[in-house]
């Protein structure tokens, strides 16, 4: 029974390396496309920051160049949601031109508790929305670990 296994690894026994840096090269080359596209049409999302504090959990999303009106904050149990929709027309009445665009990007983020709605506060200034979660109706417990 042993040799069968034998035979059969010897018969496909076969150098794979061309095959390995053909894959690392088409890996490459979609990695950088893909990484070309995503700065072209800002598939990225905006950055979004969690921080903990003894109290709080503070979440800072940076948004230039969008107003108060474009964002919209939803909590969802124990997740917060962030979308921003950018929506703009573009009429110019002497070369007939029109153009219409909208672009939406959300971001969720989750906390180990459910969110509190009426203690949750949210402030927008200068393109940075910062939003103070507070713990205090969260049910988390550390345990000790013994030795």
């Amino acid at each position: 029974m042993a040799s069968n296994q034998d035979d059969t690894r010897r018969r496909f026994d076969v150098d794979f390396s061309p095959f390995r840096d053909f894959m690392r090269h088409m890996d490459t080359y979609f990695d950088r496309s893909f990484r070309q596209m995503n700065n072209v049409f800002q598939f990225t999302p905006f950055p979004v920051d969690v921080r903990e504090t003894a109290n709080l959990y503070i979440v800072t999303a940076e948004l230039p160049g969008y107003k108060r009106s474009q964002i919209e904050i939803e909590i969802i149990g124990n997740q917060l949601r962030i979308a921003v929709d950018n929506k703009e027309e573009i009429i110019d009445h002497q070369g007939g031109f029109h153009k219409k665009s909208e672009q939406k990007m959300e971001r969720v983020v989750s906390v180990p508790f459910e969110i509190p709605e009426k203690e949750t506060k949210a402030i927008f200034t200068n393109g940075i929305l910062k939003i103070k979660i507070p713990k205090k109706n969260s049910r988390r417990r550390f345990i000790d670990i013994e030795d």
